[in-house]
């Protein structure tokens, strides 16, 4: 039973301030300055990131538009916000983490995926514990092994998270990871066993 609701109806940027029209900065009809794959606005030499320019609102993707600026800007390199990836971890008890695709976008897709799930009782740091709450899911491509997305709904779910988005940014199949030798008994010691469990 809970002691409190809280209704969040979304955030509003505060862009209307700015008078972006005098610089030819464009903004959408929530006020959200428009940007490319590349974060340069509509006016020449003009870039917007973070929140004010629309998107998943977290810190870490705006740390990585400033590394897509720095780069472009600075080190006249050529980086985008193409193919990149929005973790995030929920920190609601217990933990939520998510990265990639989930089950239903992997079907609206029509990809040959598989689908491995666990429940945290089957892990044995969250029994040791005493935290065996939630479930460990993950999408992989049923042909090349590769891990599509992760829900990871337990006791550190975002830090395992973040080991299935290394292991999907270094395109590692889920059979090297259902392998490996991992300390005992850790969290990550889990990934042996999910992905046994396929449905």
């Amino acid at each position: 039973m809970g002691s409190h609701l809280l209704v969040a109806t979304g955030r509003t940027p505060n862009s209307d301030t700015l008078h972006l029209e005098t610089a030819g900065v464009k903004t959408d009809d929530h006020g959200f300055i428009k940007v490319n794959e590349r974060l340069e606005t509509t006016a020449l030499g003009i870039y917007a990131l973070g929140d004010v320019k629309g998107g998943p609102a977290f810190t870490h993707i705006s740390y990585d538009d400033f590394r897509i600026i720095r780069t472009n800007v600075i080190e006249k390199g050529n980086a985008t916000t193409e193919g990149r990836m929005v973790p995030y971890t929920v920190f609601v008890d217990p933990q939520l983490g998510r990265i990639g695709i989930t089950e239903k976008e992997a079907r609206v897709q029509k990809r040959n995926y598989r689908v491995a799930k666990m429940p945290m009782s089957n892990v044995a740091r969250a029994l040791e514990v005493d935290e065996a709450r939630g479930f460990m899911k993950a999408v992989v491509d049923a042909g090349t092994g590769q891990i599509l997305g992760a829900a990871i709904l337990g006791i550190e779910g975002g830090e395992i998270m973040a080991m299935l988005e290394v292991a999907m940014m270094g395109r590692i199949p889920f059979p090297v990871l259902r392998e490996a030798i991992f300390a005992h008994p850790t969290l990550a010691e889990s990934l042996n066993n999910l992905f046994t469990h396929f449905e």
